[in-house]
């Protein structure tokens, strides 16, 4: 095999990764299943995949072209070299505005696809809940479609042309060819007429049992679609390759079809008492051509309401549903869009369905109730526990008219099986997900797998559905696709096969000659954690172990527009940087399947290191897989195994160097650390970069400077306690001062919390233990001050997260770490609070010019940047807030040597073009002090914080 890697290695430009952890990462997607490859590739072109291809057929070693990896069957897991498109083979090549079609490669992102197309008007339209990180290459191999199929149908509607490879070299051009076309393409002596001349056999001698057989419901995608070449005599072999799921041809580039993006849209929540009244309503909708009908259970509605992402948006839920139709309507016009809805709940209503059916229009209340849609997959398979809602009969396409009896028979076959539910999706098209629970280090739960997989799969030949509607064959349904499809057709498509593949290398074991659906499980009867000491109790999770298994591989942290997660994966788009990667890695390891070293291995500290603490993906994962707490316990391992460096000791002790050299040290500091000589050394010796200046230190600490002016601040009934972190006490005092001239302007006496650091230093950098004892004296100083009921507020997001999120985790006493999360709060969140419930008698402004905010990541991820904006919603000056996700300083990461380009690049995303090309009146706001350093150091630009920016005013 090193012979052949090293042939990979010479010939392609891209990248050949071999190593234990790389396969690993690469070994499951989203599905149930784990299967290690032999090989990644990265290609960078089409001649790095013909290279690839050329060696694999060579060596006879089978190939898996693979994108995000988000399949729920198991499609894009085998023992193969995969292809993974996602990195470099993502440019969008064409746009035909007047005739709408694209011309992409099959990396390319489905929203950011859309994204590009906005501007035309048009859009691709399948839309699958992946959407965000879905690969147009992967929605082709899979015939994916979405909530909106109903209108638009599924992706082979929308294939109008395919670029393939076949293993042994040929590349074939497919498109749509009248009979005179097809007919001269198969007349040609080699391996194009040999294709083409033995499918029209095939097809031919086959047609009968192809319109008998494949089912008569739109939402089919189960073996390979023959059924597009028996109602027409235009035929389109890309229609073919569309739903093989990589078993025919590697896909190298592609032409889609293009529709018009609507001009109006409306939601309807229809809210129901009963799960099968909601299926039941289904029926009497259609009539109203809705764009789509989507159901959610109570089991996902509980777990939007609790997800720290989803339950700001669920406002729009009355009372405690068993059921939702969230059913969506186009239009040309607004009128259209509103009366359509208004009739169906006429007739809802006159037939006793649904409750409540609160309609919004297209705007913010329409994007909160698809965000709550759209995270359901991965509410549903990250619920908490060993016992997960699993994907192996969720995909059955039924006919509208069967599928409340249909529903209802599934739920009682689960019920004979001892075994819970949760269901979602698309009830418009009669595919309504339906997710056993189950846990698969049992072996009792695998004989329910199979139970339950084997009586549902009679349930749908029963009613003539589909046994897969959207979700693909993969490992969990081929080997169902014999006797669903019958002898005749089977062989059929072992001949087609056959056909582009002789030698079975292209994805072997998917759609034909398949394993029974309970071999390769991630989790199997022999699958063991090693028991691991950790600092933190993961209270919440369960545990360190059942925080790795929270992870589910939906790839929410692969998306590349919109929120912060996952900054590194956004600049590097390689799987590894990804929080789904470094889970992966965690549990592989965590499991000993990448050998003793376990936890504190050199190779998993590369893995982690990438990780910016940023808490994005606890809050924007729909499992809240909180990361930045894992990769500071598995630093922890990793420092007691191979001890720590001068720079990690440095940045350790960050916190208590700054005490002991602001005063009158601090201008000798200040000045030596400008120097080239200093940064030079510093370099050399800590691995510091070079081009960064180092914050400065205070020649008078905040609070020596509040201890000479406290006496002439506001005295009153109303206090509030204001924590003096490192940063504005010894490094920037001015914040802390704007912070107490803003607190006693709104009417409050402020107390000053000097009561030492909340570890942030020591906690995103992995020193736990040190963290966890001298939070301990943090904490017992901040008590007294909770105990008498007073808010704690901060003005660093970083200093609130450590001590309402982090610290509390490190504690036994539930009742301290409950008064830290509900007594510390940041400022802006404070006076927010306070303005709504009333007990403020002031107006807030800026200070200076329009304001632009920039969000530091533990605010957006744990407090969210509204309530800045509310505090200013009265303003007649412009507020805007920066779509930025993370600056790319994150501590002490852009400071390091190893880091600065990284950081650079994460900055140059969307945060440092959007300030330079802000107008010279804006004020630029960061709460975070290293968020204001980043700013400063890459646009020149001088960021204020929040507290800084902003003046109270009393009203008449």
């Amino acid at each position: 095999m090193k012979a052949i890697f090293d042939s990979l290695d010479k010939s392609i430009k891209g990248e050949v990764l071999v190593d234990d952890y790389s396969l690993g990462m690469y070994a499951t997607d989203a599905s149930i299943y784990q299967i290690k490859p032999i090989a990644i590739v990265l290609p960078m072109d089409a001649e790095d995949v013909k290279s690839t291809v050329a060696i694999a057929q060579k060596n006879k070693i089978s190939i898996l072209p693979r994108g995000a990896g988000t399949s729920l069957a198991g499609q894009t897991v085998g023992r193969s070299i995969i292809l993974d498109f996602s990195k470099y083979m993502n440019a969008l090549l064409e746009v035909n505005e007047s005739e709408k079609w694209v011309r992409v490669q099959p990396g390319l992102v489905r929203d950011n696809l859309n994204a590009e197309l906005k501007h035309y008007g048009l859009h691709f339209a399948p839309d699958p809940a992946t959407g965000s990180r879905a690969n147009v290459g992967g929605m082709v191999g899979n015939n994916s479609s979405g909530t909106k199929s109903i209108l638009f149908g599924k992706t082979v509607d929308h294939v109008l042309e395919a670029t393939v490879l076949l293993v042994d070299g040929t590349i074939l051009h497919l498109k749509n060819c009248s009979p005179e076309e097809y007919d001269e393409k198969a007349a040609k002596n080699n391996r194009e007429g040999e294709i083409y001349t033995s499918f029209k056999r095939l097809v031919d001698a086959h047609s009968k049992e192809i319109k008998e057989r494949f089912p008569k419901v739109m939402r089919r995608v189960g073996g390979y679609n023959l059924d597009e070449f028996v109602y027409t005599d235009q035929w389109n072999l890309s229609k073919l390759i569309c739903g093989s799921e990589g078993t025919l041809a590697t896909t190298l580039e592609l032409k889609l079809n293009l529709v018009d993006l609507p001009k109006h849209k409306s939601v309807c929540v229809v809210h129901f008492a009963e799960i099968l009244e909601a299926i039941s309503a289904v029926e009497s909708m259609l009539p109203f051509t809705p764009s789509a009908i989507e159901i959610l259970d109570k089991t996902v509605i509980g777990l939007s309401r609790e997800n720290l992402t989803t339950k700001h948006h669920c406002h729009f839920l009355e009372g405690n549903p068993e059921a939702i139709l969230i059913v969506e309507f186009y239009g040309d016009t607004l009128d259209d869009v509103m009366e359509r809805p208004r009739q169906m709940i006429t007739q809802l209503k006159a037939n006793g369905f649904g409750y409540a059916y609160p309609i919004f229009p297209e705007g913010e209340a329409y994007e909160d109730v698809w965000v709550i849609r759209k995270k359901g997959l991965g509410l549903m398979l990250g619920l908490k526990g060993n016992k997960k809602p699993l994907a192996f009969i969720e995909d059955a396409g039924i006919p509208s008219q069967h599928l409340p009896e249909y529903i209802d028979q599934v739920l009682k076959i689960c019920k004979k099986h001892e075994t819970e539910a949760a269901m979602y999706a698309h009830a418009s098209v009669g595919v309504i997900h339906v997710r056993p629970i189950l846990d698969l280090r049992l072996e009792e739960d695998i004989q329910r797998l199979k139970a339950i997989t084997e009586d549902t799969f009679k349930l749908v030949m029963k009613y003539k559905g589909s046994w897969s509607g959207e979700h693909g064959d993969g490992l969990v349904r081929s080997a169902y696709n014999k006797r669903f499809f019958g002898k005749t057709l089977y062989k059929a498509f072992l001949d087609i096969k056959k056909l582009f593949d002789p030698d079975n290398l292209m994805n072997p074991g998917k759609i034909i000659e398949a394993q029974t659906i309970e071999h390769n499980l991630r989790y199997g009867t022999a699958y063991q954690d090693q028991a691991i000491k950790t600092e933190y109790q993961y209270e919440v999770e369960g545990g360190f172990g059942a925080s790795v298994h929270m992870c589910t591989g939906v790839g929410e942290c692969r998306k590349l527009i919109g929120g912060t997660m996952c900054p590194s994966f956004k600049a590097t788009r390689d799987e590894e940087h990804s929080t789904r990667g470094r889970a992966n890695a965690l549990r592989l390891a965590m499991s000993n399947q990448f050998g003793e070293e376990g936890l504190a291995s050199q190779r998993l500290h590369e893995v982690m290191d990438l990780c910016l603490s940023c808490k994005a993906c606890k809050s924007e994962c729909p499992s809240n897989v909180d990361m930045a707490k894992m990769k500071s316990d598995s630093l922890q391992m990793y420092y007691d195994e191979h001890g720590i460096s001068f720079r990690d000791r440095l940045i350790r002790d960050s916190a208590k160097a700054a005490a002991n050299i602001s005063g009158w040290k601090a201008s000798i500091i200040n000045n030596l650390q400008k120097t080239v000589l200093f940064r030079s050394i510093l370099e050399h010796t800590a691995k510091f970069d070079k081009r960064r200046k180092l914050p400065g230190f205070a020649e008078l600490p905040f609070y020596k400077w509040f201890a000479k002016h406290a006496h002439k601040t506001n005295k009153g009934d109303k206090k509030v306690v204001l924590f003096a972190d490192t940063y504005l006490n010894y490094h920037e005092p001015q914040v802390g001062i704007s912070a107490l001239k803003l607190l006693n302007s709104c009417g409050y006496e402020v107390i000053l919390a000097n009561v030492g650091c909340c570890q942030r230093p020591k906690i995103s950098h992995g020193f736990l233990r040190d963290a966890k004892r001298d939070g301990a004296k943090t904490i017992d100083r901040l008590k007294k001050f909770l105990e008498q009921g007073l808010k704690v507020v901060v003005c660093e997001p970083s200093c609130a997260s450590a001590l309402n999120d982090d610290l509390p985790d490190t504690i036994t006493n539930t009742d301290t770490a409950e008064q830290l999360k509900n007594g510390v709060m940041m400022i802006d969140v404070f006076l927010s609070d306070e303005l709504e419930k009333g007990h403020l008698n002031v107006r807030f402004e800026p200070i200076s010019g329009a304001m632009a905010i920039h969000g530091h990541c533990h605010q957006k991820a744990l407090y969210g940047t509204n309530a800045m904006k509310t505090l200013l919603r009265d303003s007649v000056k412009e507020i805007q807030e920066i779509r930025s996700g993370c600056c790319g300083m994150a501590g002490s990461f852009g400071y390091e040597k190893e880091h600065y380009a990284l950081s650079e690049k994460i900055g140059n995303e969307i945060l440092f073009p959007a300030i330079k090309n802000l107008q010279k009146d804006h004020e630029i706001v960061a709460c975070g002090f290293s968020c204001r350093h980043q700013i400063q150091h890459f646009t020149e630009a001088t960021p204020k914080h929040f507290v800084e920016a902003i003046r109270a005013v009393k009203n008449n």
